[in-house]
């Protein structure tokens, strides 16, 4: 989960689950950072698997929640075609999950687009989970988690024209294949993680490190 507090937010970006999971595990040590008591939170980002340009894409909508099921191909978990990205903790099995579905990720988008009167959002984006090459060669449409300099300037422009110019800051954490050469330049806070041996869940210990030193305190 994401984390929200008085004035401050710690929000997950993507590219996948383990984002949410390691800001929620770290939540002491960002409360103390941003010197605010951050409580976790849902947010649309959270619990889906959203490559650096699909998530620009699904920032700028205006189309943020499925309109309807067409929109979806359901193969292990609901894909949506119309953004490139797989809504993997939202089942469609029974009937009432697709309305479901619809009230839920329109009350996330609706606490996220509320951090518009927050003083400071850190946005935070990895491509450190281990089983993201399984999830590409599995996913209906192509989809590619490396970092560029161009992913990640979309990105960033996508969240200045969701939240205005002021009080954003992103941060990156990837592993070494899966940063292009261009993205070191790109001129964001950046962490190159070693590869742990968890499936999705990502080194704790590393993470903490990272964090602390990705996110200023204040």
């Amino acid at each position: 989960m994401s984390l929200i507090g008085a004035e401050t937010a710690v929000v997950s970006l993507g590219a996948s689950c383990q984002t949410a999971r390691q800001i929620r595990l770290h939540q002491a040590l960002l409360s103390e950072r941003l010197g605010d008591a951050l409580l976790p939170q849902s947010l649309p980002f959270d619990w889906i698997f959203a490559p650096p340009a699909a998530a620009a894409r699904l920032l700028r909508g205006p189309v943020r929640v499925p309109p309807g099921p067409a929109e979806l191909l359901v193969t292990q978990q609901p894909f949506w075609l119309r953004h490139g990205v797989w809504l993997w903790h939202d089942p469609l099995e029974a009937e009432g999950d697709f309305a479901a579905m619809q009230d839920r990720q329109a009350r996330r988008w609706a606490r996220f687009l509320a951090l518009r009167a927050l003083r400071r959002r850190v946005f935070v984006v990895s491509v450190t989970q281990n089983n993201l090459d399984g999830v590409a060669n599995a996913a209906p449409q192509s989809l590619d988690f490396r970092l560029t300099r161009a992913r990640m300037r979309a990105l960033a422009d996508a969240v200045t024209e969701v939240f205005g110019p002021e009080g954003n800051s992103l941060v990156f954490l990837a592993y070494a294949d899966r940063l292009a050469p261009d993205a070191l330049a790109a001129g964001f806070p950046l962490a190159v993680l070693e590869r742990d041996g968890t499936d999705h869940e990502g080194s704790d210990v590393q993470w903490a490190a990272a964090l602390a030193d990705l996110i200023p305190a204040g």
